[in-house]
């Protein structure tokens, strides 16, 4: 897996990246920021950085000492842009996340109704039954709720605990829709990115699983937790406008791209990780007394949330 990297500093920097074969990316999106103290401009560039954003410096003799002086550990601070001496800093700075269990899982998409929140409510209900589980729906249309046939808090509420949320706030405003199972976040209004991913850190302590069901990738709430959690869902159409927003779209590289009311096995030169076949009767079935989906779009959801439950442990 590529990392993704934000980049503040000049060529030589770029340059060690590309030998690295780092991806760069914004900060919402990156799980570690590379910044060279020597170019003009990449202090200021680098201040509004989050706090919990891994980093690695580049630095000169005079700079070594305010490095330090700001909290920066010894094994993240380079004397050089040469790609040798950054590549074991990154290495020991990013924290190892893939060694460990999947414990929050994002879907979205590159354009709306293609049937993500019935997919986030469905990998809810599978899991809930051998692992807590807490679904957060950050749209703001309150779909994920009604497919788990329940009500959720609009996120109005906790606006104003944004810094300071924590899981006894979360807890209170979660309503139960199942045994192990409750979600967050109902209409009117979304909540903002600061929020969302304060949410996402206080559902981990809640349960142990966090289901977000994400506006599209293009949407700032998006990238700001794509960073924060373990494994990424793209579902997507394989229609031709489908197509081209995907081609356009900064995918991760490890996401698990599904193919949604299709058998393709590949979407825009991307290997498809899972298909959802065309089922009208059997969403309509769920639909008209919200429950789990079922006949062959529900194998397709059990096989998913075996295989996320499988790398939950």
């Amino acid at each position: 897996m590529k990392l993704r990297v934000a980049l503040y500093g000049g060529s030589e920097l770029a340059s060690a990246a590309d030998a690295l074969g780092l991806i760069a990316a914004d900060a919402g999106t990156a799980a570690l920021a590379l910044i060279d103290l020597r170019e003009p401009g990449s202090v200021a560039q680098a201040a509004t950085l989050p706090a919990e954003l891994p980093r690695v410096v580049v630095a000169d003799e005079a700079q070594i000492e305010l490095a330090g002086a700001l909290g920066m550990l010894k094994r993240s601070v380079a004397r050089s842009c040469d790609a040798a001496e950054l590549g074991p800093l990154i290495a020991a700075t990013v924290p190892a996340r893939r060694r460990q269990a999947t414990r929050s899982v994002l879907v979205t998409s590159v354009r709306g109704g293609v049937g993500r929140s019935l997919l986030a409510a469905n990998l809810a209900r599978r899991l809930a039954p051998t692992r807590s589980t807490l679904a957060l729906d950050v749209t703001g249309g309150g779909a994920l709720a009604w497919w788990l046939g329940s009500t959720a808090a609009t996120w109005a509420d906790l606006e104003g605990l944004r810094d300071e949320l924590s899981a006894e706030h979360l807890g209170v405003v979660a309503t139960e829709a199942a045994p192990g199972l409750r979600v967050v976040g109902g209409p009117p209004s979304a909540p903002t990115a600061g929020l969302a991913r304060s949410a996402l850190r206080a559902a981990l302590e809640l349960s142990e699983i966090a289901i977000v069901d994400a506006p599209t990738l293009a949407d700032e709430r998006t990238r700001q937790l794509l960073g924060a959690v373990d494994r990424v869902i793209v579902l997507s159409y394989d229609d031709p406008v489908s197509i081209a927003a995907l081609a356009a779209s900064d995918i991760p590289e490890d996401a698990w791209l599904v193919a949604s009311q299709s058998a393709a096995t590949s979407l825009s030169a991307r290997d498809v990780f899972r298909t959802l076949p065309r089922a009208e009767a059997a969403i309509a079935a769920a639909a008209s007394r919200p429950s789990a989906v079922g006949g062959a779009l529900g194998r397709a959801y059990d096989e998913l949330a075996e295989i996320v439950a499988i790398d939950s442990t």
